[in-house]
């Protein structure tokens, strides 16, 4: 008995529907990344937020986007109970202000942002006798003031130690790199230890004189190099 080929052909076109569904679905996901992607290079507030409102989706709450007055959009960042950029970098700079003012000389300790993220500068002279790496009690009185506004930004932290260009070959440092590295975890260790500073936040490094600020050619400039700088990371 032969078969009916319009029987055939029906069933065929049935087994292959799915790759309709299949299709409309991959050109919907494909529509959906585009957006999140325009979002997240152009508008990284409205990015967060649907970020959060399909998060809140997966998780049984409300889908629901509420078009947020400006003072919500400096909160963005802040959503999990961190404090924006803006707000962390004018708290530390009225901080750094009052301390540059009881070290009793400018420019030791500066505020900025960078690539990496907001960058407490602090010249060694502030922190360190010379050649050496124990915390003085001027660093233990700028830790004292800025590490309530670093704890309530709740971002991780990279501490960074740097040198001049002047060689250092004591029975403690063979050079600057043991210098640049014992600095910077001086202050980890004085943050964890003194303030519960989470450990698994906190990161230390040392670079020695090869990452200067000014050239090594004074030395006013190279004073410049000697310093530690605490980054509160993007």
């Amino acid at each position: 008995m032969r078969k009916n080929p319009n029987t055939e052909d029906e069933q065929r076109d049935n087994l292959d529907r799915w790759l309709i569904t299949y299709a409309d679905l991959i050109t919907l996901l494909l529509a959906f990344f585009i957006m999140m992607y325009t979002f997240s290079t152009q508008d990284a507030r409205k990015y967060q937020e649907v970020s959060d409102r399909l998060k809140n989706i997966f998780t049984g709450g409300s889908g629901v986007l509420k078009s947020g007055s400006a003072a919500d959009s400096k909160k963005m960042e802040g959503q999990d109970g961190s404090v924006g950029a803006v707000d962390i970098e004018k708290e530390l700079e009225n901080e750094v202000a009052a301390i540059s003012g009881a070290l009793g000389q400018e420019h030791k300790v500066s505020v900025f942002r960078d690539e990496r993220g907001i960058v407490i500068r602090i010249m060694d002279t502030a922190l360190f006798d010379e050649g050496k790496a124990a915390l003085k009690e001027t660093a233990i009185v700028a830790m004292r003031k800025i590490v309530p506004t670093i704890e309530k930004s709740k971002r991780n932290l990279m501490i960074e130690g740097h040198t001049d260009n002047v060689p250092i070959n004591t029975a403690e440092f063979k050079s600057n790199w043991e210098l640049s590295t014992r600095r910077a975890t001086e202050v980890v260790r004085h943050l964890i230890e003194k303030y519960d500073f989470p450990a698994q936040r906190i990161s230390a490094s040392g670079y020695a004189e090869f990452k200067p600020v000014a050239d090594n050619d004074t030395p006013k400039h190279r004073a410049l190099n000697r310093r530690i700088e605490i980054i509160l990371l993007k």
